[in-house]
């Protein structure tokens, strides 16, 4: 068993080390512990000379007492538990860069079901790596006083991360956790990976088995995957896998929506936002296959809005490009879509006249408003009511095309139409 101690003390920061150090204390002075251990993701990217990201730690014994003295040690609030024998720190500022740690009981799993959350049962820290879903995350280092820095790697974890490669530890792992395909695919871009040939025969004869996550974890695992840095290149392969399709038949990235992604990645405009990633991400897609992406996730009511709206858009973008279209016109066909969608379009649609007008209202004429409101229609003796309203929007027309150029002029044109509305 090799021993990379070493990287414990020079591949990380100061406050990594002192969370290190206690554990080495805590793991000597509790007799109720068989082994502490760091794990995953961490391990990995101490090999690997990355930048290391929150702490997992697997305890074999009583991972509870353990959390609670770590966290009294830490000075900080008591750890939270969940029903999976896990324990959570969530750091103060005094820990730099150490946003949580998270603690397991060390434990195997077992699913009755594909797709199901596993029954769980408290083990030897090989069952809890084998447990896993890579060989380069199923790794872990002792910070126990009496084999500190040993590295347990039962599935060649290191050897993989030589070779740069992506690879599943068992082949049921896939239909037993489906969203173990989004994670090799995220993997795989953000470390400059490949998925290993058998893992990427495993992904294709397994991808119907994302019908069976719930909306909530395609969504969850989906929204991962935007929020990475590497986001144009996950998106290209999860198209060329199949990925996006087993998700929805409707969902596809269409070469503009990539070439787009990936023009304003290069050039540090890509915006952040969820709305704005899944209105060019989803840019193309007809009315119904936006409608059916949106169930298949079944998020939140304006989860899906630019979604949804790149489609409305479509329906009636083609107006804009009438040269004799007026400001009033332009906002009454875009008022109703979303800001992400017009964003998207003029990112990605073709270079016609509409653009130029996305652009204006975008930038101009969605901030137009008129300087009367109904308490000054009802004080020049305008009646309450929906005739108020009324009004209003005819004012906010005629400020548009320019019609009227002061509060006075806009009270005056209200004056004027009212007879039209109390006849009407």
């Amino acid at each position: 068993m090799p021993n990379i101690a070493q990287l414990l003390t020079t591949k990380s920061s100061p406050e990594y080390q002192r969370v290190f150090e206690l554990c080495r204390d805590i793991s000597g002075e509790l007799h109720e512990l068989d082994g502490v251990f760091i794990v995953g993701g961490i391990v990995r990217d101490l090999i690997l000379d990355r930048q290391p990201g929150d702490i997992d730690l697997s305890v074999v014994g009583n991972a509870g007492r353990f959390a609670e003295v770590l966290a009294d040690r830490l000075r900080q609030d008591p750890p939270t538990e969940s029903q999976f024998l896990t324990f959570k720190i969530n750091t103060s500022d005094e820990l730099a860069g150490v946003r949580s740690i998270d603690i397991v009981t060390a434990r195997s799993e077992q699913y009755d079901e594909p797709a199901a959350l596993p029954d769980i049962a408290a083990s030897s820290i090989e069952d809890d790596l084998k447990r896993r879903d890579f060989t380069v995350n199923s790794m872990a280092v002792s910070l126990s006083p009496n084999d500190w820095g040993n590295l347990v790697d039962p599935a060649n974890g290191f050897g993989d991360i030589m070779r740069k490669r992506i690879k599943i530890l068992h082949d049921g792992s896939f239909v037993d956790d489906p969203t173990r395909i989004f994670r090799a695919v995220r993997y795989a871009t953000r470390l400059g990976f490949s998925i290993e040939p058998r893992t990427s025969e495993l992904i294709a004869s397994s991808l119907s088995s994302i019908d069976q996550l719930s909306g909530i974890r395609v969504r969850n695992e989906f929204e991962l995957m935007l929020a990475e840095p590497t986001r144009v290149e996950q998106m290209r392969v999860s198209e060329e896998i199949g990925l996006l399709g087993a998700i929805s038949p409707g969902l596809r990235v269409g070469s503009r929506a990539l070439q787009t992604l990936e023009s304003m990645s290069e050039a540090g405009n890509l915006s952040t936002e969820l709305s704005e990633l899944l209105a060019i991400v989803t840019f193309g897609l007809s009315e119904d296959e936006a409608s059916q992406v949106v169930l298949r996730f079944d998020g939140p009511v304006n989860w899906g809005e630019s979604i949804t709206g790149n489609a409305l858009l479509a329906k009636t973008v083609a107006l804009l490009d009438d040269p004799d279209l007026r400001p009033s016109e332009i906002a009454e066909i875009l008022h109703q879509i979303p800001l992400a969608s017009i964003n998207a379009h003029i990112a990605a649609g073709p270079p016609l006249p509409r653009r130029d007008r996305l652009v204006e209202y975008g930038e101009k004429l969605r901030f137009v408003v008129p300087e009367i409101n109904g308490d000054d229609l009802i004080a020049i003796g305008i009646p309450e009511g929906p005739v108020i309203g009324q009004l209003i929007d005819v004012v906010k027309r005629a400020k548009l095309d320019g019609k009227v150029g002061s509060k006075q002029q806009e009270l005056d044109l209200a004056r004027s139409r009212l007879p039209d509305f109390l006849t009407s």
